[in-house]
């Protein structure tokens, strides 16, 4: 059965239920990932049954099926989601579109049959080293600020050329990758078991009302919702 989300309700508030599989640049949650208001995300989504089909609204238009896929930044909203549906994330800097469409029909609905197909989703090329540079320092100013100067320097970069090469390369600006890594070690802090409050000041965000509007920004639901979500990282 799937549930038909009233899009007279302002916060739809039934849970995600499922297992998460949290990589370092893939999500995948097999189950039910309830539904969501109008939002747009850096990843790239897809949505896959081999049962009920999905239906979403993407930028006013409805669509149904049980293999869809949802680019980056694409404004959609979840109307529809089946009990034991997979939903895949997929970072763009580490996705190949071409490889998304030419087997979007062929992927199983299921995320252990699922991956095995992950590797040929994924982009063949790596990348450029400035930008790796910027990345791992990224990841060591994390949960603290991220002053855009010292990431520059330690990618050998102006700090205007970083900004172009995160556009350019990452496909997302250098403040949108840096709120995307807090939001996912936000919700990786949750999901070992602490509070949300915690959670929420463990990945740099001020408070809970922070974390909350981001959550909401990006994926179009309540922090609440995440409740039923059980982790399995690799």
């Amino acid at each position: 059965m799937a549930w038909i989300y009233n899009p007279s309700m302002s916060s739809p508030a039934l849970p995600w239920n499922g297992t998460l599989l949290l990589d370092a640049h893939v999500a995948v949650l097999q189950g039910h990932a309830g539904g969501s208001d109008t939002h747009a995300h850096y990843a790239h989504q897809l949505l896959l049954s081999d049962g009920a089909p999905w239906q979403v609204e993407v930028d006013g238009v409805r669509q149904q099926g049980q293999r869809l896929w949802l680019p980056s930044f694409q404004p959609h909203a979840i109307l529809s989601a089946p009990e034991a549906g997979c939903t895949v994330f997929l970072e763009p800097a580490h996705a190949d579109p071409s490889q998304i469409q030419q087997h979007l029909h062929a992927l199983p609905g299921n995320a252990l049959a699922l991956h095995d197909w992950l590797p040929k989703l994924s982009r063949p090329q790596p990348l450029d080293r400035r930008v790796q540079a910027a990345l791992s320092c990224i990841a060591e100013h994390l949960p603290g600020p991220v002053p855009a100067a010292d990431i520059a320097e330690a990618a050998h970069l102006s700090t205007s050329q970083l900004h172009r090469r995160f556009q350019s390369d990452l496909a997302v600006t250098l403040r949108g990758w840096v709120l995307w890594q807090r939001l996912r070690n936000a919700l990786m802090h949750h999901l070992r078991g602490h509070n949300l409050t915690d959670s929420a000041h463990a990945a740099g965000f001020a408070d809970l009302a922070h974390l909350s509007r981001s959550l909401r920004r990006m994926f179009g639901i309540g922090a609440g919702q995440l409740q039923g979500l059980q982790l399995h990282a690799t």
